[in-house]
Order: structure tokens, then C-alpha cells, then sequence
């Protein structure tokens, strides 16, 4: 298996200084961009008080987080405005380097005039039937690190 190159490899990405351990810190431009370029994540957050963290599909759009959920605990934080955060990372398990990019924020259900406008966009969701909301997370807050061998 070869490593991926290109816009999303480890190797290809500039850092912006180290951490107090060593991993080399990604700047908000570069992660924004990492942020656009893929398409799955997890997305954690807490119901009630557990700690979930769910994998889905997602779209940057507008400097936020795009995605669609059926009714269920992502669309209940939505409505309660929970805070948030979606991760998303790249390894290359060959070459022992890779990135990792976090967002955080708040939840929100669509309102419907955006949610009309976001139909144009190339988001379906992978798993669900039938009707599904447009939930979107603000980016308040992203941090990102690479991993590169020594």
C-alpha cells in the first residue's frame, strides 16, 4: 500500500512550530483547508452525560460544518445549542506519519431558509432513509498537528 500524496499527506504539509511534545502544529489556514478537502469525520459531543463520538459525512460550507441527520441525539444538540467538536485525521501507518485536524463549537439545526439553499449542495448522507435535518456546527475554535518520523 503506498502512502496517500497530495493535499491531504502528512509529508506535504507545512507546520507552524511544535508542541510540548514534539508534533509539529498545523495553522488555522492549513487546517480550514484540511477541514474542506475531507468529507467523513467524527463528531463528538455528550448525551446527557455520555460522551459519544459518531462518525459522519460533512461539507465546509460558508466557514461551518455541514451535515444531515435523522431525528435522534444529534438533532436534540442541535436544539439545545450543545457544544461540539468534529476531528477528522489522516495516518499513514507504513510511513508512521499522518495529521490530525479538531474543530469545535456549537450545534445548530439549519433554520429552514438556509436549509432550502443547502439543498444545492453536494451533501447526502451515506446511511439514512428518509427525512433528515440540516445541522450545521460554528467553527469557534481549530487546532490541528502533524505527525512526522524522527
Amino acid at each position: 500500500m503506498s502512502a496517500r500524496r497530495g493535499p491531504a499527506s502528512a509529508r506535504s504539509l507545512g507546520i507552524d512550530g511544535r508542541d510540548r511534545h514534539g508534533l509539529g502544529i498545523l495553522d488555522e489556514a492549513t487546517c480550514m483547508r484540511l477541514l474542506d478537502h475531507e468529507r467523513i469525520g467524527r463528531l463528538g459531543l455528550c448525551d446527557s452525560d455520555t460522551p459519544l463520538i459518531l462518525p459522519i459525512n460533512y461539507l465546509l460550507h460558508d466557514g461551518r460544518i455541514v451535515f444531515r441527520s435523522a431525528d435522534g441525539i444529534k438533532t436534540r444538540a442541535a436544539e439545545a445549542a450543545a457544544a461540539a467538536c468534529l476531528e477528522i485525521d489522516w495516518f499513514d501507518r507504513f510511513e508512521h506519519d499522518g495529521w490530525s485536524v479538531l474543530a469545535s463549537g456549537r450545534l445548530a439545526v439549519v433554520s429552514p431558509e438556509v436549509a432550502d439553499a443547502s439543498e444545492r449542495l453536494p451533501l447526502v448522507p451515506w446511511a439514512l432513509r428518509g427525512e433528515t435535518r440540516v445541522i450545521e456546527l460554528s467553527i469557534e475554535q481549530v487546532s490541528g498537528r502533524v505527525l512526522r518520523p524522527l
